[in-house]
């Protein structure tokens, strides 16, 4: 079995042992879920879902604008976005880096802008979203929210999770770094091209691509019956962030599926009600499809006016 496999086949059982522990603690707390029902908090959930949307669609704008930071070309903004929300929606695929692989694409439908340059971008866009997400965390993760992590009662498994991550992570550093070389002084390179106004602006759309994701949780739980004050905000927002990052950099686990979860429940059970932080947990997911498809219909539906326009204008 090649080091590729091995990590993927990892990821693959922690996504397993995450859902199993999910299904238990579902029983466990008899999570109810017939709230869902209610046609106000539907109306809420899809209004949080067209939210996370409009991110998702900024997201490829961001894009967009990567590339030009990289290359210094000006790609046409709507099929670098077109291509960023359909490939978007590969991600739910376990195992597989296809969302990174179909943004390509761009390369064959624009040939203004490389592989290797488009590579770039999204290592780019990676670096600045983990970075804009850390300082999130940092800044709305106070040392009274540190208290509840530390509160909460965390089993072996999840620190079996993070030092997997870890372990995985090490390995493949290891593995690939005669492959990561070039890629590195590539992009250290383009980095060096990106003026102090660019990096902070960059860094400063991460945050704006990240924070819909968090908020959208927190509607969420609020719609499902948790009661969140003012001052406990901040706390959901770092602490699912965090759940997020987690999620995020386990390999083979597509879209952090079932980790994410599972990590939620461990850092929000532990002061919230568990049974309404799972059930919206795994609502949120639910946001979070609706919101990535709504993101590929709006753009497939702008793109569709946009040429109509341009047909009825020659015409």
């Amino acid at each position: 079995m090649n080091s590729q496999k091995a990590v993927s086949v990892f990821g693959k059982l922690l996504m397993l042992a995450s859902l199993a522990f999910i299904a238990r603690q579902i029983m466990r707390h008899n999570v109810d879920f017939s709230i869902l029902t209610s046609p106000s908090v539907i109306t809420g959930l899809f209004l949080a879902a067209l939210f996370f949307a409009a991110s998702i669609v900024f997201a490829g704008v961001n894009y967009g604008w990567l590339i030009t930071n990289v290359s210094g070309v000006s790609a046409p903004r709507g099929i670098v976005v077109r291509v960023y929300c359909t490939s978007n929606l590969y991600k739910y695929i376990p195992g597989t880096v296809l969302y990174l692989v179909g943004r390509n694409r761009i390369a064959f439908e624009t040939n203004k802008v490389s592989h290797a340059q488009l590579a770039i971008a999204t290592v780019a866009e990676g670096v600045f979203l983990l970075s804009a997400t850390v300082l999130i965390i940092v800044f709305f993760v106070s040392e009274e929210a540190f208290s509840y992590i530390r509160q909460a009662d965390i089993p072996v498994f999840v620190w079996l999770i993070i030092a997997g991550i870890a372990l995985v992570a090490a390995v493949l550093i290891l593995v690939f770094r005669r492959r990561l070389q070039p890629l590195v002084k590539k992009f250290t390179g383009s980095m060096g091209s990106f003026t102090l106004a660019a990096k902070l602006k960059r860094l400063c759309a991460g945050m704006v691509i990240i924070m819909p994701l968090a908020v959208s949780f927190l509607i969420t739980l609020i719609l499902l019956g948790q009661p969140v004050t003012p001052d406990r905000v901040p706390a959901v927002l770092g602490l699912y962030l965090l759940a997020w990052t987690v999620g995020f950099l386990t390999p083979g686990a597509g879209s952090g599926m079932g980790i994410r979860e599972a990590v939620l429940l461990m850092f929000l059970g532990a002061y919230l009600n568990p049974a309404i932080v799972l059930s919206a947990a795994i609502t949120h997911r639910l946001v979070c499809i609706t919101g990535d498809v709504l993101a590929y219909g709006i753009t497939r539906l702008t793109l569709r006016t946009t040429v109509a326009g341009s047909d009825a204008t020659r015409a």
